[in-house]
């Protein structure tokens, strides 16, 4: 049961939906900040920001791992265990990353707060890439962390808008997920905690230095 549980909260809070998330919140609980922004162009942006963040970095994942799943009888992108398989993956997702990042800031007319953050994100997934040569540090931890940090530097950015309900949700969910890897046993400790140095902080700092 206990295992399901954290298979289920994995999989929800999976890094790459970390960015869509984001962006849904701010577009539909606090558009001041993304203004100016209407409601229509607000879910064309995250329909654009779901399928180059999320969707075509999976099929690009599975694509990568297409021989090796099928070997193991299981075809998955959502669990790549192995540090040395990580690599790849990442890099080719920071790609799709620095694309989107490029298209919000000279293609889409939007505020300068959305492409800060696909920027920031871009960095984390960047550092990711580069870390996991050396150590397999927990995708989950340093998402939640860095939409945790977000959340606080937009909170000191715009004191007007009540984001602590939202901050608190996040806490307990990244909590969990982070929580939920560990008992998975996917990660140890100081994996987590590398995650959510990174996250955090890059997150913070770029909301708070560019704003």
């Amino acid at each position: 049961m206990v295992r399901k549980l954290s298979i289920t909260i994995s999989v929800l809070m999976h890094p790459l939906l970390m960015p869509t998330l984001l962006f849904a919140l701010l577009f539909y609980y606090a558009p001041v900040i993304t203004q100016p922004i209407n409601a229509k162009a607000a879910n064309y942006l995250l329909l654009a920001v779901f399928i180059t963040t999320f969707l075509l970095p999976m099929v690009s994942i599975t694509a990568l791992r297409f021989s090796d799943f099928m070997n193991k009888g299981k075809i998955t992108a959502l669990s790549i265990p192995q540090r040395q398989d990580r690599v790849l993956p990442f890099f080719f997702t920071t790609i799709f990353y620095i694309i989107t990042t490029y298209m919000f800031f000279s293609k889409f007319k939007v505020s300068q707060v959305l492409v800060v953050i696909l920027a920031a994100i871009t960095l984390i997934i960047l550092l990711l890439s580069f870390l996991t040569l050396f150590i397999k540090v927990s995708a989950h931890s340093a998402s939640a962390s860095a939409f945790t940090g977000f959340l606080i530097g937009l909170g000191q950015a715009y004191p007007e808008e009540n984001l602590l309900w939202p901050l608190l949700a996040v806490l307990v969910l990244g909590g969990m997920a982070m929580s939920a890897r560990l008992y998975l046993d996917t990660h140890r400790p100081v994996e987590i905690l590398i995650g959510s140095i990174l996250g955090l902080g890059v997150s913070i700092s770029s909301v708070l230095f560019f704003m």
